[in-house]
């Protein structure tokens, strides 16, 4: 069943879904675009002359699977590191456990026996061969640390009860503090062993310090007796004390990740000397950087330091030099080099591009001439064609995504780039996400009905948001907006599409219809293939009109607005 003609209940479905998922996005839109799960798109401008490097087609797929392995390095650590908490743990609890077996009631001992069944647990799936998902590490993690925190303050309650039943006032007051220093020991290893960054270790934090004031509540609703002995004033203390251990664990984290970037230079990464940050997106920066030997300029992404070790980063990472190094065509961003530094750092080099994305131009200098879009979106559909012959499909297309670029003296040259959320066809020629952690991801603006309704996916959701792109382009604004994600995502399935001419009535009637076939919100109507599209925009009547002459004197008019260099060679 299309989208487009689904009945009114399983709209409601969709509508309850997309509302559910909401929190996966801004709540507000920018007027020209919405954060996506990908990376921001990262500026390739600059003031600096570029340089192209071509390497063999097999070098450059050797290239990429020796980066997958490279990459895997963190996800092991983090594995690593789980391992050794567990093996921690699980030594500590058999001391208690064996403990409990001579001296405690049969509950405790119930509890102590369930806390050493999840520990074994997780060391038993941790043990498995090959390096686990990052969905799958997360949740060993939180069934590793959560239940040990909260197995503490059971045990910290249940002793308190008993001490406070049996009047042993010094008894409470041992036990009081030593489940806290049980809490801040959990606290301390956590810090000391997770490879994460700073703000996800400060969130850790919370639950274990706010747990002594939890269980003081409960054993004051069974024994309130409890405040003769600890009072406020010791409950502030060992508040403020936890406080300041999750500080100390927090801090900690941020150390070490300073320590091991003032230990190495920063002005470099492997052969390439770093000489000026281009941009940044939510998974790394971007540098201009230069070849030492060959004095090159060239562009690097590099992996923050923050995110060196964080799987799903460096799963984005992977997959993003895997895709784009499979590419060849020549309006595709080239991958030039990968690799890692002794501390960790992920990159990987790229041709350097001088110019602006799309999304620039258009906010810069307003809508363009149909015949000028028609060049971009041309060469945008035969760089498409190239990875969806190769199985892949972009899945974020968006015009800050394309590059108006100047290569060999030629203006106005597209540039594909930003394969981190692209889909790969697998054998069953069924395109997957191995390492998806929500049921879709993308611009929300641009986004196909299909692929914000979390349904199966085809080359054609690319041909959506090209049409988007066209619309984009031509208008100065994209197909819908609204004020929340999810309503917008809902407008891309449900709401009917004002044509382009109803913003801007010189657009041609033919452009239009293939915008609009595009925009079909049943996939069946649109376009089968990018070079099926590529084949109506040149029958428009605008096709080859916009010629590299008039590239250039627009440039020659505009560039110093954007990059005087760009009449330079």
């Amino acid at each position: 069943m299309s989208l487009v003609s689904a009945p009114r209940d399983d709209w409601e479905s969709i509508e309850a879904t997309l509302i559910g998922r909401s929190i996966d996005f801004c709540s507000t839109l920018d007027p020209h675009e919405v954060p996506s799960q990908s990376t921001t798109p990262d500026s390739m401008a600059s003031t600096r002359p570029a340089f192209g490097l071509r390497i063999p087609e097999d070098d450059r797929r050797a290239a990429a699977a020796a980066a997958a392995a490279a990459v895997g390095d963190p996800m092991e650590l983090f594995q690593s590191r789980l391992q050794a908490a567990s093996i921690i743990s699980l030594a500590c609890l058999l001391v208690f456990y064996g403990r409990a077996m001579f001296l405690d009631v049969p509950m405790i001992s119930l509890m102590r026996s369930v806390s050493l069944v999840i520990c074994v647990g997780c060391l038993g799936m941790l043990a498995s061969p090959g390096v686990l998902s990052t969905r799958k590490l997360r949740r060993i993690e939180l069934l590793l640390f959560g239940p040990l925190c909260a197995f503490v303050v059971f045990f910290q309650i249940a002793f308190l009860i008993r001490a406070i039943e049996a009047g042993d006032v010094p008894q409470q007051i041992a036990v009081f503090y030593s489940g806290t220093l049980g809490l801040a020991v959990i606290m301390l290893a956590y810090g000391m062993l997770m490879p994460h960054g700073w703000k996800r270790t400060a969130l850790m934090m919370i639950p274990p310090v706010t747990a002594p004031t939890v269980a003081m509540f409960v054993v004051w609703c069974v024994a309130p007796k409890i405040t003769e002995v600890i009072d406020a004033m010791r409950l502030v203390e060992i508040g403020l004390a936890l406080i300041v251990t999750g500080i100390v664990a927090t801090y900690g984290t941020y150390a070490s990740t300073s320590l091991r970037c003032k230990s190495h230079p920063t002005d470099h990464v492997g052969q390439y000397r770093l000489k000026q940050e281009l941009g940044r997106g939510g998974m790394g920066n971007v540098f201009l950087a230069e070849h030492k030997l060959l004095k090159r300029p060239c562009a690097i992404k590099v992996i923050r330091t923050t995110h060196g070790a964080d799987p799903s980063a460096l799963r984005r990472f992977e997959r993003e030099v895997r895709s784009t190094a499979r590419l060849s065509h020549w309006n595709t961003i080239e991958i030039f080099d990968y690799g890692h530094t002794d501390d960790g750092t992920f990159f990987y080099v790229m041709e350097y591009l001088r110019g602006s994305s799309l999304s620039d131009l258009v906010e810069k200098f307003g809508p363009m001439p149909p015949a000028r879009a028609i060049h971009f979106l041309s060469q945008t559909c035969w760089a498409l064609q190239e990875a969806h012959n190769l199985g892949l499909i972009h899945r974020d297309l968006k015009p800050a995504n394309i590059f108006a670029a100047k290569r060999g003296g030629v203006y106005d040259v597209t540039k594909l780039f930003d394969f981190g959320l692209v889909l790969q066809r697998n054998e069953s020629n069924n395109f997957h996400d191995p390492h998806a952690e929500t049921p879709f991801a993308g611009s929300p603006l641009y986004m196909s009905p299909e692929q914000a309704a979390g349904q199966k996916l085809d080359g054609r959701t690319d041909i959506y948001s090209l049409g988007g792109v066209g619309y984009f382009l031509l208008t100065g604004r994209p197909p819908f907006e609204r004020k929340s994600t999810w309503r917008l995502m809902l407008a891309h399935a449900k709401d009917e599409l004002l044509p382009p001419s109803h913003w801007n009535s010189e657009i041609p009637k033919d452009l239009e219809s293939v915008l609009l076939r595009c925009l079909s919100k049943d996939s069946e109507q649109r376009f089968n293939t990018p070079s099926e599209m590529a084949q109506s925009l040149a029958g428009c009547h605008d096709a080859g009109r916009w010629r590299y002459e008039n590239a250039a004197e627009w440039w020659k008019r505009h560039a110093v607005e954007i990059d005087p260099t760009l009449l330079q060679g």
